[in-house]
């Protein structure tokens, strides 16, 4: 069922169901005002046949003493029962109407005015009850006397039964409507959707990442196919890196295995000696295990293994093994991954002996500004980066233009992922009067 059905049919069905609740309110209103004015009429009539046996209308029947609850009759009561011609009490039902009576003393119907109906039963009952098409109650005049009235109600069920039909009716007919009209408009406000849609499939078909959705409607609309088109950017982007970090790291990879394939070949053709190609192949296969550890970091985006350590004593173990002075506090405990720090670390050191061979190199850690961090430095008084070298020197396999210096680039780039890896951040910045200041960065509160 596609979504502009089900906003049709929702919205029919909410209109269906505010009809029906308005509907039902309204029925019960009318059949009280309807009931009501019926119980009145009957109240009415049978109090005009109470006029009657009293006198007020005619001779005069019976007189009851309201103290004691008596009922004494005047006249012979026979009279009533036979239906005296000469004793003139006529049916006072109200115009439009069928209603009837009847006069019970003692469980025994003495008079009627009408023709009552048999299915209402006999009952002193004065609360009014309806049964079948009649309306009746009872009006007490003595004991065991009492004067039992019925209206027919048979207009009124026919209003009612009208009524909910009419209700039914008239929420089919403007659901429908409503779902009709519903159908209609929700197709242009449902085209972005439509549009965002197609452009999924079409991605998830062909792989095509520069694929965008027109950003068209407005709300939560716009803002999904606004969101939709700058996941797409980012995955292009994202892939064009990938795509160049893969050609990169082949490249790099090849390097020393054309050397490890061409000092082979010197061996087998007897220009160089076992021990010759043997040194070499050993130094290319260090070149590779350490190639792959950088890749393996990177691929890895950093992601370690925190520990509590002693920052302090590991820069001073990293920094006596490279030969470089270290000043700073003695002890610094901090959560981190000791195995990414002392990596970053030595790729610091490594860099600084490369690119300032026999220029002093000294390793310092101290608070930072934001009392968050700590800085690691690596300050060396070597040649330094220039501005432009300085802005690209963390990108993975990037070689400053001229720099004859073996490496594959992946130096900085490794530790700047170890600083992101630790809620930091790698800074270069030139030394005074001359070098490079390496700061790594590293959050410990």
């Amino acid at each position: 069922m596609s979504l502009r059905l089900r906003l049709a049919l929702f919205i029919a069905l909410a209109i269906a169901l505010a009809l029906l609740v308005q509907g039902f309110l309204g029925y019960a209103s009318f059949e009280r005002l309807q009931m009501g004015n019926l119980e009145r009429e009957l109240g009415a009539y049978l109090g005009r046949i109470t006029d009657q046996l009293e006198g007020r209308r005619g001779p005069r029947m019976f007189r009851r003493d309201r103290d004691s609850d008596e009922t004494r009759f005047l006249r012979p009561p026979e009279r009533l029962r036979e239906n005296d011609p000469q004793l003139s009490l006529p049916n006072p039902a109200p115009p439009g109407t069928v209603a009837s009576a009847r006069l019970v003393r003692e469980g025994q119907v003495w008079r009627e005015w009408g023709s009552f109906p048999e299915a209402i039963p006999p009952s002193e009952s004065p609360e009014p009850r309806l049964e079948q098409n009649w309306l009746y109650q009872s009006v007490r005049l003595g004991p065991e006397v009492y004067l039992q009235g019925a209206i027919e109600a048979s207009q009124v069920r026919a209003s009612l039964a009208g009524y909910q039909q009419t209700v039914l009716f008239t929420a089919l007919v403007v659901a429908l409507l409503g779902a009709w009209v519903a159908w209609l408009v929700s197709g242009p406000a449902l085209r972005p959707l439509r549009h965002l849609q197609e452009a999924t499939r079409r991605v998830a078909d062909s792989g095509d990442l520069s694929l965008r959705v027109p950003a068209e409607g407005s709300g939560e609309l716009l803002q999904l196919s606004q969101t939709f088109n700058q996941m797409l950017e980012r995955l292009s982007a994202f892939r064009e890196r990938e795509t160049q970090f893969t050609r990169n790291a082949a490249h790099e990879l090849r390097t020393p295995l054309t050397a490890v394939r061409l000092q082979l070949d010197s061996q087998q053709q007897g220009l160089a000696s076992p021990e010759e190609t043997l040194a070499v192949v050993r130094e290319e296969v260090e070149r590779m295990s350490r190639l792959s550890e950088s890749l393996l970091t990177l691929a890895r985006e950093g992601r370690g293994q925190k520990v509590g350590l002693d920052l302090a004593q590991l820069a001073q173990e990293v920094a006596a093994r490279a030969g470089a002075s270290y000043r700073g506090p003695e002890t610094l405990k901090l959560t981190g991954d000791p195995l990414l720090l002392a990596q970053a670390l030595e790729n610091l050191l490594n860099n600084a002996q490369k690119y300032a061979p026999g220029a002093p190199v000294q390793v310092e850690l101290e608070p930072a500004p934001d009392p968050a961090f700590v800085i690691l430095r690596v300050r060396d008084e070597g040649p330094g980066m220039p501005p432009e070298v300085l802005a690209r020197a963390t990108e993975p396999f990037y070689r400053a233009p001229g720099v004859r210096v073996p490496g594959h680039g992946l130096g900085l780039s490794v530790v700047a992922q170890v600083a992101q890896a630790h809620q930091g951040r790698l800074v270069l910045l030139p030394n005074r009067p001359q070098g490079l200041q390496a700061e790594l960065w590293i959050r410990w509160a």
